[in-house]
């Protein structure tokens, strides 16, 4: 027997409710319908109607239903009559219990969304209920909960009264914590409690505790585990089940982009030197424009829950696009944490580079102070349609500090992602530097400002842009601006079309007129192992506005 339902009389979200609750169409595909069956699904439908209805303030509708048949296809008609909604005549909502008075459920009882002639939605209602729970357990009133909620509905007169009653019960504290795993000192662990002991119960202290083990090398599971069943004189205590990951790793990768050329890359980390949580790293790069070596030594929680204080030593031989070459031996600590967001590093590295720069060339012996802050925020790590990250640079070096040049180098960026509609990008990108010094020839390539490539100013050789020498040559600049828009639009599940315009330069000094621009268009292609863009932009500061093929891969922030 076929089946088709049919409403009249409501629409949108009344309507899909309805479907969602009757179950005469939910029979639409059921094999085997019989005529008895039908009549009894028909006979249901008014009170199933009536009760779809009320999350809406709808009470008292009025339902006319007819069965018949046409063509061998039983027609059930309904046509419904919603009726006078239900409004709101009074809110009566109490708290009670030792957090009556706590900020949370002051600002709860303000931001009920039901007032005095409202519609009686049940759907505010019910949401804001949830989330009174929800605040309540993640402040550690664990054992809270509604003692009453009503709604009299008055249906002749079409008002409704709302009766909450809302006992906070106590509030729980921070428990001993249990890690359960035999690979690392529980007291190196210990590092990484972001909370005391007796200290109020919050879910979001859990939450910081699982994203500090899980940022370290150690572990491939970790689960924070409260146990409020088992808490004594309302400590709560907390266990960790921490799955360990193997001792060494070994990573290789290659890639491309138009920047540096073919690249690859070994990695190889031993997770677990001991107990204490030490771990070391090696890596080797090899590209067209860079050959180096690095080698990290980490020893974790130095002075804050989630420190690193790395020694680092490396040598690198750099060419980047025939501008400048360099040979550069590094070697110092560094710590790197989390502050007030941002993720910080400061460093103290003892750096030798031979370099030559058009007709610049030298040895800079230099032990470079620096410090630098960078905060990443993304909805997506492969294609963001909000987000933003920033990041600020300082360093410098001094002749009286065992250095052979003294200079101090200022650096910002941000880049910022928003949605413009379903489909639509809008990315913004910003950068400014300036070098500080009375010496600027005397200072390596590393030190200087240059502009162009795939990641600066599009239709530019890459670090093509800067001051030149007499002979023409580049040799960079103690200021740097460039800033880009760019808009993208996904027009398939993963393609996106891109047109950007691009402008900036690396200079002495500052001026409109020595901006190089650059624009174009690309595609970007969100594929399984990242985000691969293809980028055609035109030189619009050269003759004859040249074209040049960008491609890179990498997450938008």
């Amino acid at each position: 027997m076929k089946l088709k339902v049919e409403i009249a009389g409501i629409s949108g979200a009344e309507e899909r409710n309805v479907r969602a609750v009757l179950s005469i169409v939910r029979a639409e595909g059921e094999p085997g319908l019989t005529l008895a069956r039908l009549r009894q699904l028909d006979r249901r439908a008014p009170g199933e109607i009536e009760t779809a209805l009320e999350p809406f303030g709808f009470y008292r509708p009025a339902v006319v239903g007819a069965l018949r048949q046409e063509k061998g296809t039983w027609i059930a008609h309904y046509t419904i009559a919603p009726g006078p909604a239900i409004r709101v005549r009074k809110v009566d909502i109490q708290i009670t219990g030792e957090g009556a008075d706590a900020p949370i459920f002051r600002k709860a009882v303000a931001d009920f969304p039901l007032h005095q002639g409202d519609t009686l939605l049940h759907l505010p209602y019910e949401a804001w209920k949830l989330a009174v729970l929800t605040a309540a357990s993640d402040s550690g009133y664990l054992k809270a909960a509604f003692d009453t909620t009503a709604l009299d509905i008055d249906r002749t007169e079409s008002l409704g009264d709302i009766l909450v009653r809302f006992s906070t019960g106590p509030r729980f504290r921070f428990g001993p914590v249990t890690f359960n795993q035999s690979v690392l000192d529980s007291s190196f662990l210990a590092t990484r409690i972001p909370f005391h002991t007796g200290r109020p119960f919050q879910q979001q202290q859990l939450l910081q505790l699982q994203q500090n083990l899980g940022e370290d090398p150690y572990f491939n599971m970790v689960e924070v585990i409260p146990h409020p069943d088992r808490a004594v004189n309302l400590e709560v205590p907390i266990e960790v089940d921490l799955s360990a990951r193997k001792p060494q790793a070994y990573e290789a990768g290659l890639g491309f982009a138009t920047d540096n050329g073919p690249r690859a890359r070994l990695t190889t980390t031993f997770r677990r030197i001991n107990r204490k949580g030490h771990y070391a790293e090696a890596e080797i790069i090899g590209s067209l424009n860079e050959q180096s070596i690095s080698t990290r030594y980490n020893s974790p929680a130095f002075g804050h829950p989630t420190g690193v204080l790395t020694l680092l030593a490396g040598y690198a031989i750099l060419n980047p696009a025939g501008i400048s070459t360099s040979r550069t031996f590094l070697i110092g600590p560094r710590l790197a944490r989390r502050r007030f967001g941002w993720r910080e590093t400061i460093l103290l590295n003892y750096q030798r580079e031979s370099f030559g720069v058009g007709v610049d060339s030298g040895v800079a012996k230099m032990l470079l102070a620096g410090a630098n802050y960078e905060r990443t925020r993304s909805n997506s790590r492969i294609y963001a349609t909000k987000g933003i990250r920033t990041r600020v640079d300082v360093q410098g070096a001094a002749k009286s500090l065992l250095s052979n040049v003294s200079f101090l180098q200022l650096h910002a960026s941000a880049k910022a992602i928003k949605a413009v509609g379903p489909q639509l990008r809008l990315i913004l990108r910003a950068e400014g530097g300036r070098v500080l010094t009375s010496e600027f020839r005397a200072l390596p390539p590393t030190a200087r400002f240059f502009a162009g490539g795939d990641q600066s100013v599009r239709g530019y050789q890459y670090l093509s842009l800067g001051d030149q020498d007499s002979l023409g040559n580049v040799i960079g600049g103690r200021s740097i601006v460039t800033g880009s828009v760019e808009a993208d639009y996904r027009f398939i599940s993963r393609f996106a079309l891109a047109l950007f315009f691009d402008a900036g330069n690396a200079m002495d000094r500052f001026t409109l007129s020595d901006l190089r621009q650059g624009a174009g268009a690309g595609i970007r292609w969100i594929s399984p192992v990242g985000l691969i863009r293809v980028d055609g932009a035109f030189a619009l500061s050269l003759p004859n506005h040249p074209i040049r093929l960008h491609v890179s891969l990498g997450p938008d922030l």
